[in-house]
């Protein structure tokens, strides 16, 4: 699957568009969003290593690899003008190949998908969230449970394995965590009132939770955040701050990494840095070139970027968290 290709640079580049608004946390209903037509200028540099790419459906959200294929679910041709306020089954599940053959997945339950933002592997199954639903499928489209949350401001956003019997959702409707049954589908409020505004993507770790919080457009207001198992979970801790639309957070190694749309307010250009247990935010080498990175899955040996505004992910090895720039 990997190509080898030229790293792409960051540059310098016209302000981009915030993918959600700020007023978006707590009522997303009809919410639109402005796309703009962006120019990204891009330089080739040999001294950095290759970085193969891949294309991807419009607007994709999250990657997958499953044995010799790669999943990926995307919330469609409306992209972000129609997220949060849609009820047209516009997203998508699809299967890509090792070929790069892209094939759409239709759900056995005939119900589709509408804007699904996340997903996780939980034995043989995918289980999807999108909007106020949980999805359970096998990978052929075949659905075992779907389960909705029918509660005012609910978007369900990003989805992990806990342990065999519990998955966690993020809330980022209402900036709050939820656990998911996997056998079942059954949804329960998890860490009982904590909340984190513009919660969106977390990485769990041995001892706590990772998670970042999407700010708004014109600020550098996303934080990185530290929520600990113990003391029932109420305790939040602000790790670093300063970030400009973060959206994914993952632990490479015991390495801390996020990515985003506008990096950090010392490194604008950075859409992947490194952060340390200290807070301290270093912009890394390879990943950054592209306009903003949704989601970040490290598998063990190689790291997954989703890049959602070019419509393409990246295959990166694990050492690439440690290449400061």
């Amino acid at each position: 699957m990997m190509q080898t290709v030229c790293f792409i640079a960051a540059v310098p580049e016209q302000s981009l568009p915030g993918k959600r608004a700020a007023k978006s946390k707590r009522s997303y209903t009809g919410v639109k969003f402005a796309m703009k037509t962006l120019s990204l200028l891009v330089a080739c540099s040999v001294a950095c290593p290759a970085v193969a790419e891949q294309k991807l459906p419009p607007f994709t959200e999250a990657v997958l690899p499953m044995e010799s294929d790669l999943y990926a679910v995307s919330i469609g041709p409306g992209g972000p003008g129609e997220e949060f306020g849609s009820d047209a089954t516009n997203g998508g599940l699809y299967r890509i190949a090792s070929d790069g053959e892209t094939e759409e997945i239709e759900l056995s339950d005939g119900q589709g998908l509408r804007n699904p933002t996340g997903m996780v592997r939980a034995g043989n199954q995918i289980i999807i969230v999108d909007g106020n639903e949980v999805i359970s499928t096998q990978p052929d489209g075949a659905v075992s449970w779907r389960q909705g949350l029918d509660e005012d401001g609910v978007f369900l956003y990003d989805i992990e394995v806990l342990n065999e019997n519990t998955l966690l959702v993020s809330d980022f409707g209402r900036g709050a965590f939820l656990s998911v049954a996997p056998q079942t589908g059954q949804i329960q409020p998890y860490h009982g009132d904590l909340r984190i505004s513009g919660l969106a993507r977390f990485a769990i770790a041995e001892t706590g939770i990772y998670a970042v919080s999407w700010g708004s457009d014109d600020a550098w207001d996303s934080a990185l955040y530290w929520v600990p198992h113990s003391d029932n979970g109420h305790t939040v801790a602000t790790l670093s701050e300063g970030f400009g639309n973060l959206e994914s957070v993952e632990i490479v190694n015991e390495t801390v990494i996020v990515g985003g749309y506008r990096g950090h307010e010392k490194y604008p250009n950075a859409k992947l840095l490194r952060v340390e247990t200290d807070g301290t935010v270093h912009p890394l080498i390879t990943g950054s070139h592209s306009r903003g990175i949704s989601d970040i899955f490290f598998d063990g040996s190689s790291i997954w970027l989703t890049y959602f505004y070019d419509a393409s992910y990246a295959e990166l090895p694990s050492q690439v968290a440690q290449n400061l720039d």
